[in-house]
């Protein structure tokens, strides 16, 4: 069978829905369409209609397949993970944007300010509501759950039709027999097409209609519709319309996927009743799903080199380029190391690509990305017309149709650059900006690089285009470089040791409180960003800068995001100055992001921090060996109240207690240990 590319650019192949990789605890139901009681020869003759329908229904949808990883053979039977599912105030009376905006904050919890529900997949097959969404990123799995609820929605006596706006796209007007029934299953009498349709019409409550991709429409919906009956020829968004306020198949359950700009336009009679939001995996799931395609040493690497690559492996749509990219690693760009050297390297891997056939080659393209990247981040967009992409130089058709082979696999995988038709997006908001970040180094013209590095760089508008651009300037191009480039770093360097002054001493007047962890002024954000360019950079000149004026008094941003961990530990490394606190309370740090920042903190001098506090986090037994480690360093109090996480906080056990008290009688410190509000462990000698 001849592989399909979904849209969330990943892969189908012939798997049998039930070893989804990306959801679980779907329901095996069988579809068997039983005869329902009826009263005439005419709802006899529906039915038949219906099943005949179904049942080629049916078989295209298995044959489609689901998502699975092309090019790399499953060592064992695909898991069975799932990204979480949250129900979500999506809608906010009558205040919806007229457009989403670019917001680089888009890498926290999806519209993390709305309240938010955590649901099961089963709760979706007990819905009471006629019209609901799903929303998610792309890559996070909104194509393979329509399908396991198109499966898991048909029992008997209940039809369920699924569809993909992407496979739609009328640009002719026609019924809504011919949407649904004509143009889905073709080469059937007109007499089964008339008879199904008349029955669905007679039996609408009986329908579930499952429309995936509503952001791959090529139309947004009016303020106002008229509405139409059912036999009516009209323009395709005016059937979608009619649907979606109900006006047709009233009593029919809709259930529409999107992006969730595509949502936000809908007009207020067309909106849905309820709004369920995908998220990542669990960092459980990862794992289970990433073995099932690579081996255990390459999980072993990640997790011990890049724990902010480990967290991105959450998505599955990054999961795939991880995989390639730490399987067959570019040799100019190196180990796949940081999100720089990731998206650089299957941007590299694109440019080898036995596929590209087009009249220009992947730089060429890559440049005219870059700009039309630029344009769009500064102007707060990620949707990109095909009029903008025609006047950057890009023909929309060639960039919708792109599918090219990262060689790092036996098999190819496919990728997409954009999506949609007449509205493109960048697969990964995280293209967008590595691809506008890659415009500011190689593109932009050096008078306007300062201009852009004094005056909007440092701006939250472009924090992650920022780190990009330092692991672009002092990574990538470490080596020896000249002309612009060079001048470029200089002036990029001077300004982030420069910012990072005067954010330190900022931050030490604000002198946050360690105790009840307030933070002021928004510098422990401002600073810890610096941090994480630095650490992108890798760059141990401006790290050993950034030590000089590391606060003698810090506190982590709460919660702490993995993807700071990394920076804050490549400056902690260059740290020789004595610490009076360091809080890590209530950062939620999870066990892997404590033992990279605790390996670090092990290796400075003895009694080199005053006080340390790692009370409230996400820590496994199999830490306390880390917290064993900060005996040494930590002078006067360790403070690790409900530090511990093994379904639900918990203070320190007696076992973990023993060894505390063990190592505090060897190195026979002055060190008091909190591990609970009324126990205090010290050295006995």
């Amino acid at each position: 069978m001849a592989e399909q590319s979904t849209s969330s650019n990943v892969n189908i192949t012939d798997a049998v829905l039930n070893q989804s990789p990306v959801i679980k605890d779907a329901e095996n139901v069988t579809i068997n369409y039983k005869q329902p009681p009826s009263t005439s020869s005419s709802d006899e003759d529906g039915w038949d209609a219906v099943q005949t329908i179904m049942k080629e229904h049916n078989n295209r949808l298995e044959k489609e397949g689901v998502l699975q990883f092309q090019g790399v053979s499953a060592k064992i039977e695909i898991p069975p993970v799932h990204p979480s599912i949250s129900e979500i105030t999506f809608f906010e009376k009558d205040k919806v944007p007229a457009d989403e905006e670019y917001d680089p904050d888009d890498h926290k919890e999806l519209y993390s300010n709305k309240i938010i529900t955590q649901v099961q997949f089963q709760d979706l097959l007990k819905l009471k509501s006629k019209f609901i969404s799903i929303i998610g990123r792309a890559g996070s799995g909104k194509t393979v759950l329509s399908k396991k609820l198109t499966k898991a929605f048909s029992p008997s006596h209940r039809v369920c039709i699924h569809r993909k706006f992407m496979d739609m796209n009328n640009k002719q007007p026609l019924t809504l027999r011919k949407l649904f029934l004509d143009n889905m299953i073709p080469g059937q009498d007109e007499k089964v097409y008339e008879n199904a349709f008349n029955w669905l019409k007679k039996n609408d409550e009986k329908l579930i209609l499952v429309l995936d991709g509503f952001d791959q429409a090529e139309y947004t919906l009016d303020k106002k519709c008229s509405t139409i009956n059912y036999d009516e020829c009209v323009p395709e968004k005016q059937l979608i319309h009619n649907l979606f306020i109900k006006h047709l198949f009233p009593n029919s359950l809709l259930v529409v996927t999107s992006r969730p700009h595509a949502v936000l336009y809908l007009p207020e009679a067309a909106r849905p009743q309820v709004t369920y939001a995908l998220g990542d995996l669990s960092l459980e799931d990862t794992k289970e799903l990433f073995l099932a395609f690579a081996d255990e040493e390459l999980w072993r690497k990640i997790k011990k080199s890049s724990n902010q690559i480990l967290s991105m492996c959450r998505n599955p749509l990054m999961l795939q380029m991880i995989i390639s990219s730490n399987i067959h690693p570019s040799e100019d760009i190196g180990d796949a190391s940081t999100p720089t050297r990731l998206f650089a390297t299957v941007m590299k891997n694109l440019t080898y690509s036995h596929n590209f056939q087009f009249p220009e080659t992947m730089d060429e393209l890559a440049r005219k990305l870059q700009i039309l990247a630029f344009a769009a981040t500064k102007h707060r967009k990620v949707v990109l017309t095909a009029k903008e992409l025609r006047d950057g130089g890009v023909d929309p058709t060639t960039i919708h149709d792109i599918v090219v082979q990262l060689h790092c696999h036996r098999r190819p995988i496919n990728s997409r650059l954009l999506e949609g038709n007449t509205k493109f997006f960048f697969c990964h908001q995280t293209f967008q900006e590595h691809l506008t970040a890659s415009y500011v180094v190689y593109g932009m013209p050096l008078e306007e690089f300062q201009d852009f590095v004094e005056t909007s760089l440092f701006q939250k508008h472009w924090i992650v285009v920022k780190r990009f651009v330092c692991g672009l300037l002092f990574d990538l191009e470490s080596k020896a470089v000249s002309g612009d480039l060079q001048i470029k770093k200089e002036i990029l360097k001077k300004y982030l040791i420069q910012q990072l002054e005067i954010i330190s001493e900022k931050y030490m007047e604000s002198r946050p409180d360690i105790q009840t962890n307030i933070q002021t002024n928004g510098y422990t954000d401002k600073l810890f960003d610096l941090y994480a360019c630095v650490g992108e950079g890798k760059d141990s000149s401006i790290a050993t800068k950034a030590a000089e004026h590391f606060p003698t008094t810090i506190q982590l941003p709460a919660p702490m995001n993995s993807n700071l961990v990394p920076g804050f530990c490549f400056i902690m490394k260059h740290v020789t100055k004595q610490l009076d606190e360091l809080n890590l309370a209530a950062c939620f740090l999870e066990s892997n992001s404590f033992h990279e920042i605790a390996s670090v903190i092990k290796e400075m001098k003895p009694g080199q921090i005053g006080m340390m506090n790692i009370g409230v986090n996400l820590l496994q037994p199999s830490n306390i060996d880390d917290v064993i480690g900060l005996l040494r360093v930590v002078r006067d109090v360790l403070w690790m109240l409900f530090c511990f996480d093994v379904g639900g906080l918990r203070d320190a056990n007696q076992d973990e207690r023993s060894k505390i008290r063990s190592t505090l009688n060897e190195i026979q410190t002055s060190l008091e240990v909190y591990v609970d509000y009324g126990t205090i462990l010290r050295s006995q000698k």
